[in-house]
């Protein structure tokens, strides 16, 4: 089953890492050193060295370094949202009008923030460098300051936690705003990967690893569910045993091949589940109208799938079929859809010419025909 690939830009969970080990990294309030059980008392001497080396392990937080380091971070990732944007724009990703809106909101809104954190780190540094003369001043005199030491630590603590509360909420709205970036990323490395076709204007909208079982086979299949502003498609792409000894593979082949497929408009409902341990487990669940159905690769129908969605929530994946069958999708497109695309199915035979009967199933832009259920003609669409 496929993994997510990483982007070529810096992904949203590489910059939360990358926040985390900073704050991590903190030594500020680390329990001073103690005797091991059953060891001699330490010396007045090594207490005095042990409170030095506490002192000058946070001379980066006495600074405020991590905040800073983190204010650079959260500049170069919000000024990296208009580019990486542009880049989903140029590879064909043509919905989420709202992206571009929102990158330049978070800019003003950080453009606005960041004097105002500079302004609180000066204040609270110019406190902390006076609480750390009163340390310096007893260490200097070769003594323990055990009060001035704790109130320096927690002072730093504090300004930390300060200063982190005003730029956390934005910062996490851009981690946000880059996570949608990197799963469209995602939904374009698969889809430019895909052994089938896509339609004349049909664009995709979202994808993400998954796995489902062929009604009658006990062995699921691991792929990739692709939503279309026209189908929702699973297609099969991973690895397969060809040989076992016992019960390990000892050979295996990459299978990539369309499962099935389905017009959006076909479907009834979309229903997200939680199943397994602990409801761990996210599924989603897909029923056809009557008349309609699931068409395989190999031509069968079925009426409905189940399937394990690998990384996102059937709930979101019930939203988005639904925003596409609503039209909410459609509204977002960056780019027109081709108004001839578009005439052609408004214009499309509602009869078939053959044996007269109401053409039911749904025609999509960018089908140049369509067969009839009834009688099996193929009917020309201009």
């Amino acid at each position: 089953m496929p993994e997510k690939e990483m982007s070529s830009f810096v992904s949203a969970d590489e910059l939360r890492q990358a926040f985390q080990q900073r704050r991590d990294a903190s030594v500020i309030n680390t329990p001073a050193p103690a005797p091991a059980a059953g060891g001699a008392p330490m010396t007045e001497e090594q207490m005095f060295q042990a409170e030095v080396d506490r002192y000058n392990a946070i001379q980066s937080d006495i600074m405020l370094s991590r905040v800073t380091n983190d204010l650079a971070a959260v500049e170069a990732a919000v000024n990296a949202l208009p580019t990486n944007i542009a880049a989903i724009r140029a590879r064909g990703y043509v919905f989420k009008s709202y992206l571009e809106n929102k990158a330049q909101t978070l800019a003003n809104q950080w453009h606005e923030l960041r004097p105002r954190v500079e302004t609180g780190i000066q204040q609270q540094t110019y406190g902390l460098r006076t609480q750390a003369n009163m340390v310096e001043a007893s260490h200097n005199m070769r003594q323990r300051n055990p009060a001035a030491m704790s109130a320096l630590e927690s002072q730093a603590s504090a300004a930390q936690s300060n200063l982190q509360g005003m730029y956390d909420p934005l910062n996490e709205n851009v981690l946000q705003t880059q996570k949608q970036l990197d799963d469209i990323v995602w939904t374009l490395q698969q889809a430019e990967q895909a052994c089938f076709g896509f339609l004349a204007t049909e664009a995709p909208v979202e994808a993400v690893p998954a796995e489902w079982k062929k009604p009658g086979s006990k062995d699921g299949m691991g792929g990739v569910l692709y939503l279309t502003d026209q189908r929702l498609v699973f297609e099969q792409k991973e690895e397969v045993a060809t040989k076992k000894v016992l019960f390990v593979a000892t050979e295996k082949k990459k299978v990539q091949a369309l499962a099935w497929e389905v017009p959006v408009a076909s479907i009834a409902s979309a229903t997200g589940s939680h199943r397994g341990f602990m409801n761990k487990d996210d599924f989603l669940t897909i029923t056809c109208a009557p008349g309609a159905g699931i068409k395989t690769g190999e031509g069968a129908t079925f009426q409905s799938a189940d399937i394990h969605l690998k990384g996102e929530t059937g709930d979101a994946w019930q939203g988005f079929i639904n925003r596409v069958k609503t039209g909410d999708v459609a509204k977002e497109r960056t780019v027109p859809v081709d108004a001839a695309a578009a005439a052609a199915v408004a214009n499309a035979p509602t009869k078939c010419g053959t044996c007269g009967a109401t053409i039911t199933q749904p025609i999509l832009r960018g089908q140049t025909e369509i067969t009839c259920q009834y009688c099996g003609s193929v009917i020309r669409l201009s």
